[in-house]
């Protein structure tokens, strides 16, 4: 079989590897995965590997968005960020980056409610996407500095799966709850990076909130994906936290792209992963010691089919 190309041009070399490696794996095996908040860079995969013996293998973090007010998101850790992504990668790690991209109308640093949670109106929609704006001015000062930081490391081989304006089909963060607009904020995006940076190093992750019906609205479509996921944590208004319902609605949705479980707290069991072979999950920050024992915690890390480091 020929090669799967990244839906970017001309990807590099890394990056082809690694999305070849996820269609590989796709379906057969599922990679463990940990987010990290940028002010403890890796103290919750190292928690992971205390515990377990074993490292996970997808090493999730974030760009930044705060100061000292959200200590967690200090855009200040972000050369520390830039040497811990250089380091996982060489450890044999594949590495997520989120990007909770402060709302415009504030800039960065910003607080995280109001800031990153917000809500625009009509007209300020309309002025983001003019470009001759100062509102789009600001959102394009903003990526363009963590475009700087992804030139660097294409630069240096690494391939990045990048996961911007996730769970835009909730109402929370800025970008979300308007599908057109969505819709055209991916492109926005996606142009910025691909056509104007000529960044080939990046894997294009859509991972939106609990896929209910209508998540397919926001889906950005195969030219400008190139795997999906999406971020599921318990709730009280069901009886399981992961329905199987919503593993094949992303998975008709995916047509056969990796599909992750983006962002969760309770790990999935090695039964929950027979029936939803995951490409990887990914448990957010200190919520997976919270949410699961340390015998479930091991559990899920020595299933088969789970790989780590």
């Amino acid at each position: 079989m020929s090669a799967r190309l990244p839906v970017s041009p001309n990807p590099s070399v890394g990056a082809v590897e690694l999305l070849n490696y996820l269609y590989e794996i796709n379906g057969k095996a599922t990679l463990s995965g940990q987010h990290n908040q940028l002010y403890n860079m890796s103290n919750e995969s190292a928690a992971i590997q205390t515990l377990t013996g074993k490292y996970p293998k997808v090493w999730g973090g974030e760009w930044g968005f705060s100061d000292e007010r959200h200590d967690i998101d200090n855009i200040a850790y972000r050369p520390k960020l830039m040497s811990e992504i250089r380091r996982h990668h060489a450890m044999g790690g594949i590495v997520v980056i989120t990007y909770h991209q402060a709302d415009p109308r504030v800039g960065e640093p910003c607080d995280f409610d109001p800031g990153v949670i917000g809500n625009l109106t009509d007209p300020e929609w309309d002025e983001l996407f003019d470009s001759g704006s100062k509102l789009h001015a600001v959102w394009l000062e903003h990526v363009d500095r963590l475009a700087e930081a992804f030139i660097e490391l294409q630069a240096e081989g690494i391939p990045i799966i990048f996961r911007p304006y996730h769970e835009m089909n909730g109402g929370w963060f800025w970008w979300g709850g308007d599908a057109p607009r969505f819709l055209l904020l991916w492109k926005m995006i996606f142009d910025r990076y691909v056509g104007h940076h000529g960044l080939t190093n990046l894997l294009w992750a859509w991972n939106p909130d609990k896929p209910w019906p209508g998540v397919e609205e926001f889906y950005p479509g195969h030219e400008t994906v190139d795997l999906l996921g999406t971020d599921i944590y318990p709730g009280q208004d069901r009886d399981e936290t992961y329905p199987q319902e919503w593993y094949e609605r992303m998975k008709g949705l995916a047509e056969g792209r990796p599909l992750a479980l983006s962002e969760n707290s309770e790990l999935p069991t090695a039964a929950d992963l027979e029936r939803q072979p995951w490409a990887y999950f990914m448990g957010w920050d200190n919520l997976t010691l919270k949410a699961n024992s340390e015998d479930a915690i091991r559990a899920t890390y020595s299933a088969s089919r789970v790989i780590s480091i």
